[in-house]
């Protein structure tokens, strides 16, 4: 088996991990200004979470861990002889990661709707879903069937949209929460 470090990361997942970066050191600042300014312990706690998260999603990008991992497995189905029948546990792994993610968007919509008010809390709320939503795609893009990935890679590039999306998202929310809290404290 190869290891996951030897695999060379492209032009783009470079740019990705460089992104994740940006993302990482809005994430800190937000939860600097959050304990600076005294606001909810979750706040912080999210903010962190989120940093760690993508300071996790730059390193896979950055080392080429996660194609060194689907590398991996493709060589482990091989060897234990059973590729032919990935299918077989990819469809129930693969609608088991839909329904998840569809439960968790449900979850997150009725919480959200229902108990969270302030634009502060809906700052945070918007970085958690974004970040949930780059969670579900890149369990979608380690499964690997070939009916999500067609979706994922084909001419829509559902994958580039939701990565880039979900970052800028992330990035767009934390500056935004600093930003306000900055300035609604400062008063």
């Amino acid at each position: 088996m190869t290891s996951a470090l030897t695999s060379v990361p492209s032009l783009f997942s470079l740019m990705a991990a460089s992104l994740y970066g940006g993302v990482v050191l809005f994430c800190i600042a937000a939860a600097a200004v959050a304990v600076v300014r005294q606001q909810q312990a979750w706040h912080v706690w999210a903010w962190l979470l989120l940093a760690a998260l993508f300071v996790g999603l730059s390193l896979l990008r950055a080392y080429g861990v996660e194609a060194a991992l689907r590398d991996d497995l493709r060589i482990l189905l091989y060897r234990d002889g059973v590729y032919d029948e990935r299918r077989t546990f990819q469809r129930p792994v693969a609608a088991a990661a839909v329904a998840l993610v569809a439960l968790g968007v449900a979850a997150w919509i009725y919480h959200g709707f229902r108990t969270v008010a302030g634009r502060r809390n809906v700052a945070v709320m918007v970085a958690c879903a974004s970040a949930f939503a780059m969670v579900g795609l890149l369990v979608f893009r380690l499964i690997s069937l070939s009916p999500i990935d067609k979706l994922l890679y084909g001419p829509a590039k559902i994958n580039w949209i939701v990565d880039i999306g979900s970052s800028l998202a992330v990035l767009a929310s934390a500056a935004y929460y600093a930003v306000l809290v900055s300035r609604r404290t400062a008063r």
